[in-house]
């Protein structure tokens, strides 16, 4: 066989009765970690613009929107879920994509899963094969197109990889469903939205449409170029598919902000394990990065994006509120101790770090205080990397915080039981319904029609504090 026919096979074939346990255990804690940042992303505001767009285009069907009793046809489902997923900049990554595949690839598993009710145990077989395929993608991609990429171009060939399994897609399908999702993803140059943070963030939302949308396609008959995988460059990954399993050097992310933000924060909670700190010690700080933390926005954030796309304001709201989740990131972006610990704040590149970026992100910190003295942590690496693990009681206690406040302990231990035990359903939809909510009222308004209104209220709330005189009774 050559080596596209090898990777086509195994997009058919893959199990988790080949893998080991192992490899089924690190898929099931990957699950529970991308569907807890998709619950908590159900916050943002984001996700109601793209709900509302969804539901204007797409209009009602089979797959499921998080938090929401509302159903929509797959690909509608596929991008509203992967906005979620990722719009708190907290969900799962892979060190040398530079980006994120679970988000990307979950939400159009889920939304195929639920349209043609496939069992447990094939869904997690589809989960397996989009992750192997869509982070193999995304290290092609950088290696062919040297210009830093969003998760939504390379992380689409992943979505593509696993919808293409559940819909029981022949090879010759799937080569070109790999062949359209790479054409028709978008190769955004990531580092424009770095510098200007806004709601395309990764593009993930767009490259899990995308990618559910090119193996429906695939499946009608039309057709796609040879995909990146007919390179010769990709010949070493596909060789060890089945054997090599790139799930397990995942990475999961214990705050809510950019992933190059976070070495720093564990400079911080370095030092305060020696000393105690509190802000009125402290006179500056100094973030040693390298190039890429370092292009993060150093703005006071004015929104929840520009929070997350951020390198110093992670680091002083840790310093002064003790965590960067989705409470930090969404409601005190105006806090005064916050904003005022950010001035104090510099950065520096380090040509040294920038030498081990993007197999390593590492960042140093000095904290200068106002008696005179230096405190100096070592070269950190964001925790949750696959050789700087969290531990089981971190993911879990994650999990926790992120769902618990949402849905309550009840339902938020129930949905975990059920992803450990999933290969045991016989129905996906048993999983589905544990995360979807309940109209609260018979005569409830359409969600467009709510969503606008909340969206009319926010407007005139920001007339009212910038302009003074307006509000949403006088206005009505």
């Amino acid at each position: 066989m050559d080596k596209t026919s090898i990777l086509l096979s195994y997009i058919e074939h893959e199990s988790i009765d080949h893998c080991d346990t192992g490899v089924v255990y690190e898929l099931k804690n990957a699950l529970a970690d991308i569907m807890a940042c998709t619950i908590a992303g159900s916050q943002t505001p984001v996700v109601e613009i793209v709900k509302s767009f969804a539901w204007d285009e797409w209009g009602p069907g089979n797959s499921s929107i998080v938090m929401s009793p509302y159903k929509l046809k797959p690909t509608g489902a596929a991008l509203v879920n992967a906005t979620m997923a990722n719009s708190l900049d907290i969900d799962d990554g892979y060190r040398l994509t530079k980006g994120h595949p679970g988000a990307v690839v979950f939400p159009a598993v889920l939304a195929a899963a639920e349209e043609y009710r496939i069992s447990g145990k094939q869904f997690l077989n589809a989960l397996l094969v989009g992750y192997e395929v869509g982070i193999r993608a995304g290290i092609l991609a950088h290696e062919l197109r040297p210009e830093y990429h969003c998760s939504g171009s390379w992380g689409a060939l992943g979505a593509a990889a696993g919808v293409a399994r559940i819909i029981g897609a022949p090879s010759n399908v799937i080569g070109h469903a790999l062949g359209i999702a790479e054409y028709h993803s978008t190769y955004s140059p990531m580092m424009r939205c770095i510098d200007f943070p806004s709601m395309l963030k990764d593009g993930i939302g767009w490259g899990s449409m995308t990618g559910i949308s090119s193996a429906l396609l695939a499946k009608k008959g039309f057709t796609g170029i040879p995909s990146l995988f007919s390179f010769l460059q990709a010949e070493r990954f596909i060789e060890e598919l089945g054997d090599k399993y790139r799930i397990r050097e995942l990475y999961f992310k214990p705050f809510a902000c950019c992933r190059w933000a976070q070495p720093a924060i564990e400079g911080i909670k370095q030092i305060s394990q020696r000393q105690t700190l509190s802000s009125d010690m402290i006179h500056k700080i100094i973030i040693h990065t390298f190039t890429e933390s370092s292009q993060l926005s150093r703005a006071y954030p004015r929104n929840t994006e520009e929070a997350q796309y951020n390198l110093i304001f992670p680091v002083a709201a840790f310093l002064v509120l003790g965590n960067v989740g989705p409470n930090e990131v969404l409601y005190v972006l105006e806090n005064r101790s916050v904003l005022e610990m950010m001035d104090r704040i510099e950065t520096k590149v380090d040509p040294a770090l920038n030498d081990r970026f993007p197999q390593k992100a590492l960042s140093r910190v000095e904290i200068f205080l106002k008696d005179g003295r230096c405190l100096q942590s070592g070269n950190m690496q964001a925790k949750g990397d696959y050789d700087y693990p969290m531990t089981i009681e971190e993911k879990k206690n994650k999990y926790d915080g992120l769902t618990q406040s949402l849905v309550g302990k009840e339902k938020s231990e129930r949905l975990y039981h059920v992803i450990d035990h999933l290969e045991e359903l016989d129905d996906i939809r048993e999983l589905t319904e544990t995360f979807r909510t309940e109209q609260s009222k018979k005569n409830e308004k359409p969600v467009t029609q709510k969503i606008e209104e909340k969206a009319c209220k926010q407007v005139l709330r920001r007339l009212e504090n910038e302009e003074g005189g307006y509000s949403w009774s006088r206005s009505v």
